[in-house]
């Protein structure tokens, strides 16, 4: 019998269809898979950023109960989405992150720092843009002091230069960060 690890990265070596991720997705969530979801897991931190990317693709297709088992692993999600130069895997790992909490407690200032700074780093794509905005509103929701220096930066962008998602984006958080105050 094969390995979980050898028979993922056959599957995923590819171009994925849509029935395969979600077959992948399927078998590998719950509780009854655990060796699966534990190679599936292995490969997002694989060399081959393709690879790594397709295993957050499928990721990000769990259901929300199995996002539970990726809450202990926060760290090292956030660790490779501030490490990797392969922009989609970026965006894949921090929609996973965005898809867990941000307790105040474990508060970790240099992914907050990243997320501020991805907002205006112009070499981003739009949708990672975005995410840092999300991710960045997600952490200091309980600071009032990092709420403020979030809407100093939102203030700040250049709306007439933004592509619509990050003026939506934006739009939308400094009416919740309004709530908040």
């Amino acid at each position: 019998m094969k390995h979980p690890l050898n028979t993922l990265r056959e599957r995923l070596a590819g171009k994925l269809k849509e029935d395969d991720l979600l077959e992948i997705a399927y078998r590998a969530q719950g509780t009854e898979d655990e060796p699966m979801k534990r190679a599936l897991y292995r490969l997002l931190f694989d060399e081959d950023k393709c690879m790594a990317a397709q295993a957050a693709w499928v990721f990000c297709h769990f259901d929300r109960h199995t996002d539970e088992w990726l809450h202990d692993k926060h760290d090292a999600l956030a660790d490779e989405a501030m490490r990797t130069p392969d922009a989609r895997l970026r965006r894949l790992l921090l929609s996973l992150l965005l898809r867990q909490p941000f307790p105040p407690e474990r508060f970790r200032t240099d992914f907050f720092n990243f997320c501020m700074d991805g907002i205006c780093a112009a070499h981003e794509p739009t949708a990672v843009r975005c995410l840092c905005m999300k991710l960045a509103y997600e952490q200091c929701k309980p600071f009032a002091e990092l709420r403020a220096e979030l809407q100093t930066v939102l203030d700040s962008l250049e709306t007439d230069l933004l592509p619509a998602g990050m003026r939506a984006t934006r739009r939308n958080l400094l009416k919740a960060i309004g709530r908040l105050d």
